[in-house]
């Protein structure tokens, strides 16, 4: 099965969580403030603080929130504090205000919160599907155990080696075993709620989904307007592609329509030069805000049949063919190098909708010591 992707913050793969920064799968992201740059030089000098202490400040086990009843508890809610201060943050201070209104501190504890409250969700989403380990998620993990310990300790590390570093970046191993169990669930998740590849979903479904999300496919013929190596034509050359481009318009609506898609395929297979031709030669299928913006809005002006003017972009000249969507049109999604069918991507998009609409209606209550007054940020960097 291919790797899922989960457009949320709680989608850090514990590895990238583990190395603080690096490409393991779709990672956890700070979304900064409007108008705030979290990498920014301080405006105040260098701050240093004693982590250790800091953690201490509270018992591991002491209930910072709950999430729709679960605890939240303090080395959960510290780690993620911790995390992304030494992520984007590091030598600032918590008290620094970083947009007028709000500090560091603060910022990064709505961040810590919305980490919790994303992984607590999912893993109750989880057992709400009935969703278990199977013998192959078991082995994922082991697997996972093995990559994280060569990685961090080396090849002779053992798990209580990896338990010892963890403990340096304040993870512990209930919280390390719950990531790990929590993110290889939601592929398994997948797979009961919609089967392999979206096999589960009927036709009507994927459909509905995708028209919902404004997916169009779209035949193209490109007369290119740069070389290979991306260097511009000379005018001349351009305006060849140009007349071309027009002279094949023409022929195409001198047909009768019934014939304008085979005509169109020779035409294609003769002029264009795009190079994703070969690995999609029945279209593009995508969402919005994929293609360039000349070519969209060419596109979704377009019903499923009809052709397009000359439309011009950077890329050079297009001749635009809409198609009607089937399941099986083949989507590149973001993050993955191959291209899925329109039944996995509307999969994943319920998926997803699932999810984000549970973290949406979750009930969080901050507990007496942590609630807003509660002066403990303040007691923290004391």
């Amino acid at each position: 099965m291919k790797k899922l992707l989960i457009p949320c913050l709680c989608a850090a793969l514990l590895l990238s969580a583990l190395a603080g920064c690096g490409e393991a799968g779709t990672q956890a992201t700070l979304e900064p403030l409007p108008g705030v740059s979290a990498s920014a030089a301080p405006e105040s000098p260098a701050a240093e603080y004693d982590w250790d202490a800091l953690r201490e400040t509270y018992g591991d086990d002491t209930v910072v929130l709950t999430v729709n009843g679960d605890e939240v508890r303090w080395d959960e809610f510290f780690y993620w504090f911790h995390t992304d201060y030494d992520r984007y943050f590091s030598g600032r201070s918590l008290d620094e205000s970083i947009d007028g209104e709000t500090t560091v501190g603060e910022y990064l504890a709505m961040n810590a919160a919305s980490y919790c409250v994303q992984y607590h969700v999912l893993a109750q989403l989880e057992e709400e599907k009935g969703i278990e380990l199977t013998a192959e998620d078991e082995e994922i993990i082991a697997e996972a155990q093995r990559s994280d310990i060569e990685e961090q300790i080396g090849e002779d590390g053992t798990l209580e080696d990896l338990y010892e570093y963890l403990d340096t970046i304040y993870i512990t191993p209930e919280l390390y075993d719950f990531m790990t169990r929590t993110m290889t669930l939601y592929p398994r998740m997948f797979i009961v709620l919609y089967g392999e590849e979206g096999a589960k979903l009927s036709d009507e479904e994927t459909l509905e989904t995708a028209e919902r999300y404004g997916f169009m496919t779209v035949k193209h013929i490109l007369f290119g307007t740069v070389d290979e190596n991306g260097e511009s034509l000379s005018e001349g050359e351009k305006e060849a592609q140009k007349n071309l481009a027009q002279d094949s318009l023409n022929e195409l609506l001198a047909v009768p329509e019934a014939e304008r898609e085979a005509l169109f395929d020779e035409l294609m297979e003769k002029y264009s030069t795009d190079p994703g031709l070969e690995a999609y030669p029945e279209g593009y299928c995508f969402a919005p805000g994929t293609m360039v913006t000349e070519f969209e809005s060419a596109a979704s002006a377009l019903s499923p049949g009809g052709i397009s003017s000359v439309v011009e972009s950077a890329n050079g000249y297009h001749i635009l063919l809409r198609k009607s969507l089937t399941p099986e049109d083949s989507v590149l999604l973001s993050g993955l190098t191959e291209p899925v069918t329109l039944r996995y991507a509307a999969a994943e998009i319920l998926l997803n909708e699932l999810y984000t609409g549970a973290v949406a209606d979750a009930e969080v209550a901050y507990t007496e010591d942590f609630a807003e007054g509660s002066g403990w940020l303040e007691r923290l960097t004391a």
